[in-house]
């Protein structure tokens, strides 16, 4: 009959090891992934967009869409003309 293992420290550093290695190659893959899909662009570029077309046109478009828009572009404003000098 054999004798069980006295030192178990080895095991628990082991297992330890073998944790942290997990954890760094899931780390590595979900990173990998927002690079790939660009996640963090689109988070900050898509509401930017929005807010460059109000802050140039005035309305909440993308500002390629928005410039036809925009409040100088309206037939509504008016030019008050004098009358002509004789």
């Amino acid at each position: 009959m054999k004798k069980p293992l006295l030192n178990q420290a080895g095991q628990a550093i082991t297992e330890a090891v073998l944790i942290l290695v997990l954890l760094f190659g899931f780390t590595t893959l979900v990173a990998n992934y927002f690079k790939d899909q660009e996640f963090f662009k689109q988070l900050v570029s898509g509401p930017w967009q929005q807010m460059a077309g109000m802050l140039q046109n005035g309305v909440w478009a993308p500002p390629s869409k928005g410039a036809v828009r925009h409040p100088s572009g309206h037939g509504r404003h008016i030019v008050i003309i004098g009358e002509p000098a004789r």
